[in-house]
């Protein structure tokens, strides 16, 4: 049986910014709905990105990023306490909370800004605490925590049923997500900070040359 690198491929001409995909995963991952102090929370964030040109010759897109599980992640070294472990299992980047000592070096060391610190402790507003998840933990304050590619599901499902829920949320279908190889064979597919030599696992398609020129 051949190995698999879980990641996704995600179609930029297909995302309409809607959001969808950053509320399924609160609701999946027991993110809390606001974040303290003004700082970010999700674990997938929607970017528009444009061409900085003048209309009419002006483009946009928006561009889901959750954390790139990287084939070579930074983060795994840049952890004192092994706390970050890149699995085998996929190739699915982890964070053990209970491990964790909140140093964020992790978070210095990854060049994507993906990671959150929390920097309080985690409340929902009255009667919302009975919507949480078993299935996923509820993080204390003072630790790292990120996207898990929902790893928790390939447990719950097996690799065959095994999804995101940003993925299974998206209504346009531009978040595709399973063995990455073979999602992406055929594809002019692209990575975020290519230069960073991360070998990230997710990939990105677009039909505007510029976005894929200058992939920041």
């Amino acid at each position: 049986m051949n190995a698999v690198t879980w990641g996704m491929v995600v179609d930029l001409d297909r995302c309409t910014g809607c959001g969808v995909c950053v509320s399924a995963c609160r609701l999946e991952n027991n993110i809390p709905p606001a974040a303290a102090q003004g700082r970010p929370s999700d674990w997938i964030t929607v970017e528009p990105r444009d061409n900085a040109r003048a209309f009419p010759e002006s483009e946009a897109v928006f561009l889901p990023k959750p954390c790139m599980h990287c084939g070579k992640p930074p983060c795994v070294k840049a952890c004192p306490v092994g706390a970050t472990v890149k699995s085998g299992q996929g190739g699915i980047v982890s964070q053990n909370y209970a491990r964790c000592i909140g140093c964020r070096a992790c978070m210095k060391a990854c060049p994507y800004g993906v990671r959150r610190f929390t920097w309080t402790d985690p409340s929902w507003p009255r009667g919302l605490e009975e919507a949480l998840t078993p299935y996923a933990s509820v993080r204390p304050k003072g630790v790292v925590e990120k996207c898990t590619l929902c790893s928790h599901r390939l447990l719950l499902f097996g690799a065959q049923g095994y999804t995101t829920a940003c993925a299974e949320a998206c209504p346009t279908g531009a978040i595709r997500f399973g063995d990455v190889e073979k999602l992406r064979q055929g594809l002019d597919a692209f990575v975020l900070l290519p230069r960073e030599t991360t070998a990230p696992q997710v990939f990105y398609v677009t039909r505007r040359a510029w976005m894929r020129e200058k992939p920041e």
